[in-house]
């Protein structure tokens, strides 16, 4: 079955139609969405589902707005972070297996902008659920404010549940700040071409995840202490984590980019053939960190983070932590070839 969405029209009644068809006559259903952008929450509950824009070189927009940390009238359940339904607040909730999408740009404005919808909402700050003091969001449409970083909080773009297995996107966008694409341990991702932004630890989960021949970028401003972390790899030993392959990285501001501080001390994260833009310094001197785990009970010091490798890097820093293994070949110690085929199979 093929559905067409209408720029200005809702998502969701084509996603009920494909779940009917689906578990009627386990028929799969491609919908196609005109170029636009499409302002709602969506969850993606059935398999071999597909999204792609209706027009090949153009794309269409899935967007929404919220945040950890506070609370949205238009909310059903309390709003806290991971521990919510929603996996870190994702716009875009993949709880099926072979979800597939093309030309999608999947976006979460908590950290961008305020857009129309979230002006019309009301909200407040749920303190008990917070890290720290939350301060009052700007209210106004097409506020930029809350991309700095008192605002900034964990909002994901798109999350992958356990129940995501095989999901493929080709020429896709997932675009944020902080926390933007995340999967559970027992997703499979192959994210193929397209582009990824973000700020902090903007990739992460663990999931196992292929990132192929796709533009990377720091979504960071001039802000005083801005940084960017690319990966937060925590797969269980036993399983593949993160393989960044052929991926091409570009960053506004020099030096403020690492490739990854892992979530725990076991994920696995593996950056092969990495480039981008010759003469500038993209990536700080240091190139990984272990600042996500260095409080954390399971630190070593001696090897925190003994799952990260590099690959034929164009980076050729010498202040690279001892425990990143630079690979002499394009291949594990185990012998997984860095290739997204053996990665994913």
């Amino acid at each position: 079955m093929v559905l067409t969405v209408q720029q200005g029209e809702s998502i969701t009644p084509a996603i009920d139609s494909a779940r009917t068809v689906y578990e009627q006559r386990g028929e799969s259903t491609t919908i196609l969405l005109e170029p636009g952008v499409y302002q709602e929450e969506l969850t993606i509950d059935v398999p071999h589902l597909s999204i792609q824009c209706a027009q090949y070189k153009r794309q269409a927009i899935i967007t929404w707005y919220y945040g950890h940390g506070y609370q949205y009238r238009s909310m059903d359940t309390i709003n806290y972070g991971g521990s919510r339904s929603r996996l870190w607040n994702a716009s875009v909730l993949v709880d099926a297996p072979y979800f597939y999408a093309q030309n999608i740009i999947f976006e979460n404005s908590f950290n961008l902008y305020v857009s129309e919808k979230e002006a019309s909402d009301s909200l407040y700050i749920l303190p008990e659920y917070t890290a720290r003091p939350m301060p009052e969001r700007p209210k106004q449409a097409g506020s930029t404010e809350v991309q700095w970083k008192q605002y900034r909080e964990r909002a994901a773009a798109i999350s992958f549940t356990e129940k995501a297995k095989h999901a493929h996107l080709i020429n896709c966008s997932a675009v944020g700040r902080q926390d933007v694409l995340y999967g559970e341990q027992g997703a499979s991702i192959w994210w193929e071409r397209g582009t990824l932004a973000g700020g902090v630890d903007f990739i992460f989960g663990g999931m196992t995840m292929v990132v192929d021949h796709a533009t990377i970028i720091a979504n960071i401003t001039d802000e005083e202490g801005e940084k960017c972390y690319i990966a937060a790899g925590r797969a269980e030993a036993g399983t593949r984590g993160l393989l960044f392959y052929k991926c091409y990285i570009r960053s506004p501001r020099p030096e403020r980019v690492w490739l990854a501080r892992p979530w725990r001390s076991w994920g696995e994260t593996v950056w092969a053939y990495t480039r981008w833009e010759k003469g500038k310094n993209i990536l700080n001197p240091e190139v990984w960190s272990t600042g996500l785990i260095r409080k954390r009970e399971e630190f070593n010091p001696d090897d925190p983070c003994p799952r990260s490798y590099e690959y034929k890097s164009q980076d050729k820093s010498k202040n690279r932590p001892a425990w990143v293994t630079i690979l002499s070949k394009p291949q594990l110690p185990d012998g997984t070839k860095l290739t997204p085929k053996a990665w994913l199979r």
